[in-house]
């Protein structure tokens, strides 16, 4: 149904398709079905745990190992990629997410130790981004990059505007157990599209690290791990933050509510940026939007009451995207351009990403053993402010001025 009406409306805006719209409207698709199944829940992760009797300190424990063990696993990760290929991966992906999920609806009985949940949760996400970055990145129109990832990220924020306030509102009116049900049942249906084209890449690949040209890219690992502790901020901490610090009661809705309006707020924004970025002013637009990102780090310390905490996430959607946009375009061009050496150089990214979230949470973790935990979950984000400024660090080719 939704690629039906992804077809009648969306594909007459894709004139440059005039064949293999099909793979697009594919992962169009899946995507905002996955963004709805993973926003139900996903970002409710840390505020259950904590509602469940897990403190702070025990929580930025959980995230230091789901980045730490994310390092290893993406190296699997690239060689189960390359022999099955990113649908088959991501489709393996949501069956392992829904196991983590039935693992968390059973957290407050069963107690699971924090490293093997964190075991569950790291490894159908890692699998994840790698298959889908293998997937956009093979079949996106090397011209028109720019607009496509913009109806990406605008299919994407659809499911993430619905899936925070339904799971908010659910955990908070009834109980986050059937949030958790919710987001199961929405998953498996994400799982349906993905099987109605063909695999975009050569199944059965032989991945090899060895030989690959990794110094060529040094900017690209230093700008993608800066963005990688800015995501981890965003889309972790700063919710939590605000559910222990500025709501203490119906956190589950309010939060939910918030994010839900927050990414509403962006759904124009990604396509103007899209149109931007073919037009040969990523750079541009990525250099603001790092000035403007950080800013917003800064303003979060001082959002301690509804209104201000709002206004702070109804900032930050437009911010990311002006930046992210630009520098996923990027992301995806210097991977094609490694011929053969696609799902390496995606793997890599993802290895360097990891391993700079761990290193956050570790000091988070760490700061939480001499300082007040609550002290540090607000005050953290200065120092993310200074170091997402490491995003403009990019070199890509594919944001050169002309």
């Amino acid at each position: 149904m939704l690629k039906k009406i992804i077809h009648m409306f969306i594909r007459k805006r894709h004139p440059w398709r005039d064949i293999q719209f099909d793979e697009l409207a594919e992962i169009y698709t899946s995507m905002s079905l996955r963004s709805l199944g993973f926003g139900i829940i996903g970002i409710f992760v840390p505020i259950y745990l904590f509602h469940n009797g897990v403190d702070l300190s025990s929580i930025f424990w959980f995230f230091m190992w789901v980045f730490l063990l994310r390092i290893p696993i993406a190296i699997m990760v690239a060689y189960t990629v390359g022999r099955i290929g990113p649908k088959h991966s991501i489709a393996l992906s949501t069956l392992l997410f829904i196991l983590f999920l039935g693992m968390l609806l059973s957290f407050k009985q069963l107690q699971w130790p924090l490293v093997l949940l964190a075991f569950a949760f790291t490894v159908p996400n890692g699998l994840f981004f790698t298959a889908y970055h293998t997937d956009f990145s093979k079949i996106k129109d090397s011209n028109h990059g720019g607009k496509e990832l913009g109806w990406l990220y605008i299919f994407e924020r659809v499911g993430g505007t619905l899936g925070p306030l339904v799971g908010g509102l659910l955990a908070s009116i009834v109980a986050p157990e059937l949030s958790i049900l919710l987001a199961i049942l929405v998953l498996i249906g994400s799982l349906v599209p993905l099987f109605l084209t063909n695999e975009p890449v050569r199944l059965h690949q032989k991945i090899s690290f060895i030989g690959f040209p990794w110094r060529r890219h040094t900017f690209d690992y230093l700008s993608m791990g800066a963005l990688h502790i800015d995501n981890a901020a965003s889309k972790f901490v700063w919710p939590l933050c605000i559910a222990v610090i500025v709501f203490k009661t119906d956190s589950y809705a309010k939060v939910g509510s918030i994010v839900a309006l927050a990414t509403a707020v962006s759904l124009y924004s990604a396509h103007m940026f899209g149109s931007f970025i073919d037009k040969s002013k990523g750079r541009q637009l990525l250099n603001y939007g790092v000035v403007l990102n950080a800013l917003v780090h800064l303003m979060r310390p001082f959002a301690l009451s509804g209104a201000s905490s709002t206004i702070v996430s109804t900032l930050n959607e437009p911010a990311t995207l002006s930046y992210q946009m630009p520098l996923m375009k990027g992301y995806y061009d210097a991977a094609d351009s490694e011929e053969g050496y696609r799902i390496v150089y995606l793997s890599l990214v993802e290895i360097v990403g990891s391993i700079t979230k761990a290193g956050y949470f570790i000091c988070l973790y760490v700061s939480t053993l001499y300082l007040d935990s609550e002290f540090v979950l607000r005050w953290n984000f200065i120092f993310v402010a200074f170091l997402s400024l490491g995003i403009g660090l990019q070199r890509f080719t594919a944001l050169k001025k002309p």
